[in-house]
């Protein structure tokens, strides 16, 4: 395989300083600095906009000052020495071509302007005099040491105190003086060496130059007046106001038209120094004196370029107390008002890397890299997206292979926190020294690998950052520890394991998550998942099964997340994002205070809490210790007891507990743990000698043991769970609010990682999944995890993802067992509508001629689902078809049983439902079954003596009898349901001939009888009664009327007094009718209403018109009301309604006794008193006529009548009643006669 090494150019090592140009060696080696330096477009803009600024401060003849922005490694020093080689006009960089146009622009500028150009590096210096000024002098002292140095230094009045004293006393007498003092103070013969040539030189040395120092000294004590005044200057400097504008004065007079300073580590000097708040203090505000100034004596105009890498706010965090942090603010802020920008960006890098770091060693080289990026082409989707970042595209990603842009933005990110020397650059190429025998031409440099480089042993700029640094360290030292404890490894083991080791694999895990706490702010590294760290370092995280990559990282994640809080899972379980706390608290005082609740008692409760939590088993126990558990199976509700305790003793599980308390299943789960000493051969031993003692319906199911590791994970997990309850404020008393509060997430989070982890130890112990041997004792499992009491049943070991769903595999097995014939009704619950629908629609397909119906969209669900199942027929898309199963197999059942014609009980009919093989249905569909059955075979069911209706889907008792039913004849069944029709109107009966039918329509007849009988019976009477009053000597009982209502209630009175429902149809279907089956129906239907109609008219009055004869003034018209009415009463009620024509003549007859009464010849009604005079034939009063007496004055109708029977008084009342019904007042009085 090919080595990346090989096909581009990797240097043998890596050395201190490479690719961190200091800036003065760049200024001085144009040449190199070129060589080494790609100037792209975007950087030419950067120099336009520089020159630009320096222009436009010449122009205005003011200081200008900007930042130049821009990470380690952004190329901020190679920038300033080709911007200072450019000012220069140096004919190299004039050459450049990716510069020509930027040339031609400010070609006036650079070819005509002289420009005195001063780098600086100002780390170590003591203030920003000590930088800026001292850098001055030094730099022009090398470039023109033949000119006098500018006055900037706190010594020059000294010594040109001292100079003029020179010329006053003379050299030899000056020179004396200074030798004198100098030995009087210990200098001896050194000090006396003073003479012209030592004198000029050291008043033209560095401030910190030895003969300078003991010159000054040596003045001193000549002069104590200026000796005081340089005692107390903090610097050898003048203030820096006053040094600006002496520097500016001096590089005019050394002919320069400005002063460039290029201030290449300020900012990384102010970093470096933030934790002294007096210092930072002190020198901010000095920093804005480079544009702005009280003394602006500055003939050249000075520009100043500052290189910055970080925001000095970012820096600043809260090392700096109050007030002062708030003028420091206020500095940064006042800078950036007046400070302009050249940004450097960062998408230079990929160009540059491309060209200085991973340059090919030939064209072969190049198309071998081509190809081989080609094939990331090939790589999933997801991972693809996550190897690129933010803009990078394919063409970003190819000039840095094999870095991925991801690689590349968190590189760049963490190089800007950490020493100048650690570019990205520099760190790119480090990482493929490193490499350089091992990295594969194909692999991508893994995001993790950035750790080793930039973290584990480099400290960044700050304080506050060097905190978070440390805390990183720490957190991943906590997880490497943890790492190699888990793969039983040292440090020195671990070093001669191959790449491929797992543990080697979780390093770079934990190594991703402390880079993503680190550096929150990189998008690459934000919200990380499983998959994601997987794709950060493709192709170094490997699984035995591609693809499950992902879930080795959450394994080992959870593991950690288990023991230590500082790893943390959130979100979905599935696929939960991962991450790394770097500040916490020390939680392990809590659980050390916790530790006396960490029990045996305490661990097997726990575990049997997780275990049924996991089973979805409700918490129902009784006080035997059982917790029942409901099932849906195959569309029927179970009930299955669960227990939990130690199989093997029988202290905790006596004998007893091995047998179910009702009739179903037990399940006991043993402990997935044991004493020392003792293993699940024991547990096996103790079932398979009950089962030999007494068999019964019970599994036991007896799990792998945890290891020591998870039984230690379970202890730790008992006392978080109880630390975290309501001890927990005295648990952490030890804690401050703060930590406390920090302290109980860390352990909420440890909880919940350890509670997962044990559920999916859990998992293992009882069966399911592969076996970790970290997690579970692998010696135990397979079948013999599963034994059962009954020898008739083998179970097989359970599929399932989760326990529940393996328990409930294991039930349908044990269930299935019981009743291998159930019917698959589905997973859920068959519920008490489902089967009344079926039941209906069932019942109807029984009536249905063809046994086919149709099936409305609503119901076929229920149809589909149940009655097929049930082998009640077939539901096809929309029609139902009967079927035949139980009618055939019960009816043969019967006959093998000897009681065909006899009764049968529902419980025997029931115990057939379970041949050939059992079915197990529950009562409601047992009941359904036969029901159908009854109906479908012409069988009534008797409870207590009494059918109940089948068509009703109800509960039967076990005792309750099926008798077969005899039927009647076609021809007698057709004509009784007609006459129902007719008579009663009966019509929602099927013509289909069946015992349920012939039931419906006998009880419906009698209903009807019941309910019409009573007035039928009356009807017939008062037609007889009052018959007389009209038919005027004609037999009553002769006329239709009579007759059909007469046999009506004959009808009624036999079918009432006839018994069972075949007799009550034949009855219906052959008593003579005394005409049509309509009339007599109209007849029965309005017996009532006739009834009150008849009983509603005064007979009194219509008997009075009836007997006025043809000599009576209205005896005609009385007789046409009469011979009216008689007709209609006489006729059949079918052919013309009696109760009109009885309203009618009723009225008629009142109005006619009223105008009677109104007459002056009123016949008199007499009667003598005693008589004994029959009545005239047809019930008619005699009458004779007398005169009435005059009436008084006002009397309108007068007259009295002598009577001694109730009728005559009955005629007078009525007469009465229709006078005060008109309106009249009537005066009465009466006397009694002996």
């Amino acid at each position: 395989m090919t080595l990346v090494s090989e096909v581009v150019e990797v240097p043998n090592a890596i050395h201190k300083g490479d690719f961190v140009l200091d800036l003065a060696q760049g200024v001085d080696d144009v040449e190199k600095t070129l060589r080494n330096y790609v100037v792209t477009p975007e950087l030419a803009q950067r120099f336009d906009e520089a020159l630009s600024l320096i222009k436009s401060a010449l122009d205005d003849r003011s200081s200008k000052a900007a930042y130049l922005n821009g990470s380690f490694g952004s190329g901020k020093s190679h920038f300033m020495a080709v911007l200072h080689a450019l000012l220069h006009n140096h004919p190299k960089v004039r050459a450049v071509d990716d510069l020509a146009t930027v040339v031609q622009k400010y070609d006036a500028l650079i070819s005509t302007k002289r420009f005195l150009l001063v780098p600086y590096h100002l780390v170590g210096k003591e203030s920003v005099e000590d930088g800026v000024l001292g850098g001055y002098l030094a730099h022009v002292r090398t470039l023109h040491p033949e000119a006098p140095l500018p006055a900037v230094l706190i010594d020059t009045p000294l010594l040109d105190s001292a100079r003029e004293l020179r010329g006053r006393l003379g050299d030899e007498a000056f020179f004396a003086l200074l030798g004198n003092k100098a030995a009087d103070e210990g200098w001896g013969e050194v000090a006396a060496g003073w003479d012209a040539t030592r004198f000029e030189a050291a008043l033209n040395a560095a401030p910190d130059h030895p003969d300078r120092a003991e010159l000054v000294t040596a003045i001193q004590e000549v002069l104590p007046g200026f000796a005081e005044l340089a005692r107390g200057a903090r610097s050898a400097y003048i203030n820096i106001d006053d040094g600006l504008a002496a520097i500016s004065q001096h590089a005019a007079q050394l002919g320069y038209d400005g002063l460039v300073l290029f201030l290449d580590e300020l900012i990384l000097w102010f970093a470096t120094r933030m934790g002294d708040h007096t210092w930072v203090a002190r020198e901010a505000p000095k920093v804005g004196k480079l544009v702005e100034a009280a003394n602006a004596n500055r003939p050249a105009p000075i520009i100043s370029f500052i290189a910055r890498q970080r925001d000095l706010r970012e820096l600043v965090g809260t090392n700096l107390p109050g007030t002062e942090h708030l003028a420091f603010a206020d500095s940064l802020k006042w800078w950036e008002g007046r400070f302009g920008t050249v940004s450097l960006s960062d998408n230079n890098l990929p160009l540059i890397a491309s060209r200085r770091v991973l340059r090919p060693r030939d064209d072969a080289a190049r198309a071998q890299i081509d190809t081989a990026f080609a094939a990331t082409e090939q790589v999933r989707q997801d991972i693809r997206s996550a190897l690129m970042a933010g803009k990078a595209g394919r063409d970003e990603f190819r000039l840095t292979y094999p870095f991925s842009p991801a690689f590349v933005e968190t590189l760049i990110a963490l190089s800007g926190a950490l020493q100048r020397e650690r570019t990205a650059l520099r760190v790119m190429q480090q990482i493929l020294v490193e490499q350089r025998d091992t990295l594969q031409l194909g692999q991508l440099v893994p995001i993790a690998d950035l750790f080793d480089v930039l973290v584990a042993g480099d400290d960044p700029l700050t304080g506050e950052l060097g905190n978070l640094w440390r805390s990183a360290q720490k957190v991943y030292g906590d997880l490497r520890r943890l790492i190699l404890e888990l793969h039983g490894l040292s440090e020195e083991d671990v070093a001669q394991q191959p790449e491929s080791h797992a543990a080697h694999r979780d390093d770079k895990i934990a190594k991703t998550l402390v880079l993503a706490a680190l550096m929150p702010e990189v998008e690459s590294l934000r919200d990380l998942t499983a998959r994601r760290i997987v794709a950060l370092n493709h192709g170094h995280i490997r699984s035995m099964v591609p693809g499950q990559e992902a879930g080795i990282v959450l394994q080992s994640v959870r593991q950690w997340a288990a023991r230590l809080g500082t790893v943390q899972l959130t979100g979905d379980a599935a696929n939960p994002l991962i991450s790394v706390r770097l500040e916490g608290v020390d939680i392990e005082g809590v659980l050390d205070n916790a530790k006396t609740a960490d029990s045996a008692g305490a661990r097997r409760q726990v575990i049997r809490t997780l275990l049924f939590e996991m089973l979805g088993a409700r918490d129902n126990v009784g006080l035997d210790g059982v917790t029942t558990y409901v099932t849906t199976w195959r569309g029927t509700k179970r009930t299955v007891e669960l227990l939990y305790g130690n199989v093997r003793d029988p202290s905790d599980l006596g004998d007893s507990a091995f047998w179910p308390s009702h009739d179903g299943w037990r399940t006991i789960f043993d402990y997935p743990f044991d004493e020392e000493g003792h293993s699940p051969v024991e547990d096996l031993e103790r079932i398979r000698a009950l089962r030999d003692q007494r068999p019964g319906h019970t599994i036991c199911w007896v799990p792998r043991h945890l290891t020591s590791r998870t039984v230690a994970d379970l202890g730790r997990y008992v006392r978080l769970q109880y630390a975290l309850g309501p001890s927990f404020d005295q648990l952490a008393g030890h804690l401050s609010d703060n930590d406390r509060a920090i302290a109980r997430q860390q352990m909420v989070a440890q909880r919940d990682q350890l509670r997962s982890r044990l559920e999916n130890a859990l998992l293992q112990a009882y069966g399911l999944g592969n076996a970790d041997e970290a997690l579970v004792d692998t010696a135990h499992g397979g079948i013999d995890m599963f034994a059962s009491l009954e020898p008739s049943f083998t179970p097989k070991v359970p599929a399932g993802a989760s326990l529940q769903q393996a328990f409930e595999n294991l039930l349908d097995q044990m269930l299935g067992s019981d009743f291998p014939a159930h019917p698959m009704f589905g997973t859920t619950d068959v519920r008490a509508t489902d089967l009344r629908k079926v039941h209906a629609q069932v019942r109807r397909a029984i009536e249905d001629a063809g046994q086919r119906i149709m099936v409305e969209s609503a119901e076929r669900g229920a149809m589909s689902r149940i009655a097929g199942p049930l082998r009640l027929g077939e539901q096809h898309a929309q029609h139902f078809v009967l079927g035949h199963h139980w009618d055939q197999h019960l009816q043969r059942k019967i006959a093998e049983a000897g009681l065909a014609g006899k009764p049968v009980t529902v419980g025997q009919l029931r115990a057939w439902l379970d041949e050939p093989k059992k079915m197990g249905l529950p009562q409601e569909i047992a009941d359904l079954v036969v029901l159908l059955f009854a109906e479908q075979t012409n069988r009534s069911i008797i409870v207590h003596q009494r059918p109940v209706d089948v068509g009703n889907l109800q509960a039967l008792p076990a005792d309750a009898t099926a008798i077969e039913q005899l039927l009647p004849s076609e021809e007698a069944w057709k004509e009784a349901r007609q006459r129902a029709q007719a008579i009663f109107g009966i019509g929602d009966v099927t013509e289909l001939l069946t015992a349920r039918n012939v039931s419906v329509l006998a009880d419906r007849v009698r209903s009807k009888v019941t309910a019409s009988k009573s007035a039928a019976e009356q009807y017939v009477g008062v037609l007889a009664e009052r018959g007389p009053v009209l038919l005027r000597g004609e037999d009553a009982t002769s006329t239709e009327r009579y007759q059909i209502a007469d046999g009506a209630a004959r009808l009624c009175e036999e079918i009432a007094g006839t018994g069972g429902d075949v007799a009550v149809v034949e009855r219906l279907a052959s008593v003579s009718l005394p005409g049509a089956a309509l009339h007599v129906g109209m007849s029965v239907a309005a017996a009532a209403d006739l009834v009150s109609a008849v009983r509603r008219v005064d007979w009194n009055i219509l008997a009075t018109v009836a007997s006025w004869g043809p000599d009576h003034q209205l005896g005609l018209r009385a007789g046409e009301i009469i011979d009216v009415l008689a007709e209609v009463w006489k006729a059949n009620e079918f052919a013309k309604h009696l109760q009109p024509a009885l309203g009618a003549a009723d009225t008629a007859a009142r109005q006619l006794v009223l105008e009677a009464t109104r007459k002056p010849d009123v016949p008199t009604i007499t009667r003598t008193v005693g008589t004994t005079d029959a009545p005239p034939a047809g019930g008619a009063t005699r009458i004779e006529p007398r005169v009435p007496p005059q009436p008084a004055a006002g009397t309108q109708v007068s007259g009295d009548v002598m009577a001694s029977d109730t009728a005559t008084i009955q005629r007078v009342s009525a007469t009465i009643e229709a006078l005060v019904r008109e309106g009249k007042r009537v005066h009465v009085t009466w006397e009694v006669t002996e």
